[in-house]
């Protein structure tokens, strides 16, 4: 896979940011921590969870919801240890958003999200939105169907830097029956985001 190389500082700064947007009610599911702390032990060892998390402990259950504020220093610890090994903090983004896509879609909840979409590019786009609600409690996402096989995705307060969701977005996408998806994303606003999307 091709990572993005589009510069989103990972810096404490841009963290801090995005702390201070938070609340108490913002919050992911632990499967989301899961999939951080998978990718954090694969490169670099079984203590690197521990190191990593925010609270030293390097484990969430699945099903439970954690403040958002949590996830977010955690990924950015990540982000710190990880990017001399992919070359880039997008490219870290990138690829914690495809195992976070391809987690999901094995899950429980996610084989029932495909199971009503079926591999159509555009209702799995069109429930994209609703699968994003099952993970975290923040956010809108709307999904504007283009044309026959062009849509565009408009994020509004979301934690999470668009090299991740674009990954999130285009590995759903080759999960379906789109032919060369391609997506396109930027940052409108600290939060907010906007996602072109294309496929054959």
């Amino acid at each position: 896979m091709t990572y993005p190389r589009t510069s989103v500082p990972a810096d404490r700064s841009d963290l801090k940011q995005r702390l201070a947007a938070a609340t108490a009610t913002d919050t992911s599911r632990g499967l989301n921590y899961t999939t951080l702390f998978a990718l954090a032990r694969d490169h670099l060892g079984d203590t690197a969870p521990r190191e990593v998390d925010v609270l030293g402990k390097g484990s969430r259950v699945d099903f439970f919801s954690y403040p958002i504020g949590e996830y977010l220093e955690t990924t950015w610890n990540a982000l710190d240890r990880l990017e001399r090994t992919f070359g880039s903090t997008d490219a870290v983004l990138a690829e914690l958003g495809r195992r976070t896509i391809a987690g999901f879609l094995a899950s429980m909840i996610g084989r029932t999200v495909f199971a009503v979409g079926g591999k159509d590019p555009r209702r799995m786009l069109a429930n994209g939105a609703s699968g994003y609600r099952t993970a975290v409690s923040y956010g809108e996402r709307k999904v504007e169907l283009l044309g026959p096989r062009q849509a565009r995705m408009t994020f509004r307060r979301d934690f999470m830097p668009p090299a991740f969701h674009q990954s999130v977005i285009l590995t759903g996408l080759q999960a379906s029956d789109a032919k060369r998806p391609r997506v396109t994303g930027r940052a409108t606003a600290l939060l907010d985001s906007v996602y072109e999307i294309e496929w054959e």
